[in-house]
């Protein structure tokens, strides 16, 4: 059997939070999402110590998928985001 499906997508609108502006990332609150990407596995843990050396920040959040393909799950992401002053995040994360 042989279905035809029409190329013609309907894209999905999702609200946005409002933007939080930084005077400066040092000293702020701190947040990585990684998806763990394969390609990555050996820079992204040196990108987030460096972040960590450079911004001297109080408290840090990590979130790591366990897949590269859906994004982090609602909840956990608005969870996460009220916990930090802003987020690192990976590839497609």
């Amino acid at each position: 059997m042989i279905e035809l499906v029409s190329p013609v997508g309907y894209p999905r609108f999702e609200e946005q939070a409002q933007r939080r502006f930084l005077d400066t990332p040092i000293g702020r609150r701190l947040g990585f999402i990684w998806n763990q990407y394969q390609t990555t596995r050996n820079f992204w843990p040196r990108l987030e110590r460096a972040v960590e050396e450079l911004c001297q920040p109080p408290v840090v959040q990590r979130a790591y998928k366990s897949n590269t393909w859906t994004p982090l799950d609602q909840t956990r992401f608005g969870e996460l985001s009220a916990a930090v002053d802003y987020l690192v995040i990976g590839v497609g994360a």
